[in-house]
Order: structure tokens, then sequence, then C-alpha cells
């Protein structure tokens, strides 16, 4: 997000998804482990909660998301 970028936030965590095995869509999205940053962490599950997976595939993934600054143009 941009008010994470201008704030040069960055961090490492893990989000639990939890998908509807009829539909394969994301039924929730929490973070197990936070980023350290309520922006990122909002960020990151909100993103999450638009991934659609294959039907009956998965019940909960575990997704370790890492946010940096490489590459980072102001």
């Amino acid at each position: 997000p941009y008010e994470a970028r201008r704030m040069k936030q960055t961090g490492s965590g893990v989000c639990v998804l939890t998908i509807d095995t009829s539909s394969g869509s994301v039924s929730d999205a929490e973070m197990a482990q936070s980023t350290g940053s309520p922006i990122l962490d909002n960020a990151t599950t909100s993103a999450f909660k638009r991934w659609r997976f294959r039907p009956g595939a998965f019940s909960k993934v575990r997704v370790p998301i890492t946010y940096t600054m490489t590459g980072a143009q102001f």
C-alpha cells in the first residue's frame, strides 16, 4: 500500500486462509503471525480474500508473506 511504502514499513508474517471447498473462494483470511504493521496486515488479508482455488482442493492454506523496500521508488 502507498501509505506503508511512504512510511517505509516492512515485515514478514503468515496468513491463514480458510477456503470454501464447494466454491474454492476464500471465506476468511487472518494473520497467524503479524507483519508488525496493521496497514500491511490489512492489505494482506484484503488481497488474499480475493484469491480463488480449485473447488475441493484445500480447506486451509498457510501463506508466508514478506514486504520489503527492495526496488521501491518514490
